[in-house]
């Protein structure tokens, strides 16, 4: 890996200062979606009689094999590509003591670990769809839209955040693909179809119809097939010794087996990715930790998510069990160590430059 020509590729998607072309979508698609098809059944199993990589990432046996490594869990993305650029050239000698005395091949970001696979990065999904920093322009882009304007340039605006933050995260998966991972959240939905666990989207206007028009009009099927596919690819949630990530809170229970065949019940599908506040059965995240989790003797697992905003930096559920990381106005990440009990008060750090 070129680091520098790699590093400045992410700076340059997170300015988004234009659209993708056709042919980079379809290319970087086709290589992330080939990344996710062929992922290793030693920490994704593959569906039992399907043939098809299953919907839990499960590094533990892993993990016991080649030592555990530090996670880092993004939470929602959301349009925004310089949350991932801010990420991969994150110091990691400031925000993690364990690599304090690290003297990594080529440096010591988060870009430097991944590519000697001593990190781990997680994201939690809805990369796409700008939501509250943006609402004036969903507004004035649904204005346009109703009027049968279905790229105006406030759609054009926020297509190149959206479409750059994409290109980031597929990018990302078949640069590192063993450790680079990004889960399934409710905005995975390119089509804005109703079925298999999607509902189609809307909160400030037509989001989910009106980024499928203009994918339609701007990039054709072809594309929207396979950025589709690549949606349908990704996991649906992950664990490791000392913790289970998924985009929502679990709604309810769901044993291994259940989660490696997610992908092909919408209900569980839905209960990973759409969970309200409040709507998850108590005690369904407690009985998924003890079930899929197995901690170092004295620390305990927490599972950890986004999807809803958190007003500061967190949120406890489930009797403190389930850590919400999601604030759209920030960029947070919690930081796991496999040797301790996850600190939300510690734990969560800022990965924004300061401007």
């Amino acid at each position: 890996m070129n680091r520098s020509k790699v590093l400045n590729e992410f700076f340059v998607l997170s300015k988004h200062e234009r659209l993708p072309s056709k042919k980079k979508i379809l290319d970087t698609a086709k290589k992330a979606l080939f990344c996710l098809l062929s992922e290793a059944s030693s920490y994704r199993e593959k569906i039992p009689g399907a043939d098809i990589p299953g919907g839990l990432l499960d590094f533990r046996a892993l993990d016991g094999k080649d030592g555990a490594i530090p996670t880092i869990i993004v939470p929602d993305i959301h349009a925004r590509p310089d949350f991932i650029y801010n990420i991969l050239n994150l110091d990691l000698k400031e925000i993690a003591p364990v690599f304090a005395g690290w003297d990594g091949a080529k440096g010591a970001k988060v870009i430097d670990a991944l590519e000697e696979k001593k990190i781990r990065v997680i994201c939690v999904g809805d990369i796409l769809h700008a939501e509250g920093r943006a609402k004036e322009r969903w507004l004035k882009a649904y204005k346009a839209f109703e009027g049968g304007v279905y790229d105006s340039a406030f759609m054009r605006e926020e297509m190149r955040e959206g479409l750059a933050a994409l290109m980031a995260v597929m990018q990302a998966k078949f640069l590192w693909p063993e450790n680079f991972h990004c889960l399934k959240g409710n905005h995975e939905n390119i089509t804005n179809e109703r079925g298999e666990g999607n509902f189609p989207f809307r909160k400030f206007a037509y989001e989910g119809r009106m980024v499928l028009e203009f994918m339609r009009l701007l990039y054709g099927e072809e594309i929207l097939r396979a950025v589709y596919e690549f949606e349908k690819a990704l996991p649906l949630c992950a664990c490791a010794g000392n913790f289970f990530a998924s985009h929502a809170e679990p709604l309810d229970f769901y044993g291994r087996d259940e989660l490696v065949c997610a992908l092909l019940d919408e209900g569980t599908v839905y209960g990973l990715t759409w969970t309200a506040n409040d709507e998850a059965r108590v005690g369904s995240v407690d009985k998924i930790l003890t079930a899929l989790c197995k901690p170092p003797k004295g620390v305990e697992a927490r599972a950890i998510g986004g999807h809803r905003p958190v007003p500061e930096n967190y949120l406890l559920r489930q009797g403190g069990l389930y850590v919400q990381i999601h604030n759209p106005e920030l960029q947070n990440v919690a930081l796991v160590m496999p040797d301790k009990t996850f600190d939300p008060k510690n734990d969560i750090v800022s990965v924004e430059i300061e401007k």
